[in-house]
């Protein structure tokens, strides 16, 4: 595939090319490539840095489990639903608001608005 011609290579080149002896790279090729290979790979970490590792797992699951259980102690006590009023109560708060009635109107409304706070004695 690399080759530009397309003829196969013949007998005799092909006994050249398996009968020859590898190439080998120069010396400055190779002192070079250990240099390079030695910066590539840098240091091994020390065995002291792994241990936090394997407490990262058990601390997440604390601080979850923490933050749960803070949830639900502080959440706020639920407040109890209200009963449904019966029509007989609803009659009654009718008769008891009844002469508030006047205040429904919006004119009387506005000359509340306007009174002050606390009377001037």
């Amino acid at each position: 595939m690399n080759s530009e011609s397309p003829r196969p290579p013949s007998d005799p080149e092909l006994d050249r090319l398996l009968g020859s002896k590898l190439r080998r790279t120069s010396p400055e090729f190779e002192l070079r490539w250990r240099q390079l290979r030695a910066e590539l790979v840098g240091t091994r970490p020390s065995a002291r840095a792994g241990w936090p590792r394997w407490l990262v797992w058990p601390g997440l699951a604390t601080v979850s489990l923490a933050a749960v259980v803070a949830v639900l102690l502080l959440r706020p006590a639920s407040t109890p639903t209200p009963q449904p009023v019966s029509f007989e109560e609803l009659i009654a708060l009718d008769a008891a608001l009844q002469p508030a009635s006047p205040l429904l109107t919006a004119e009387n409304r506005d000359a509340l608005l306007n009174l002050p706070a606390q009377p001037r004695s």
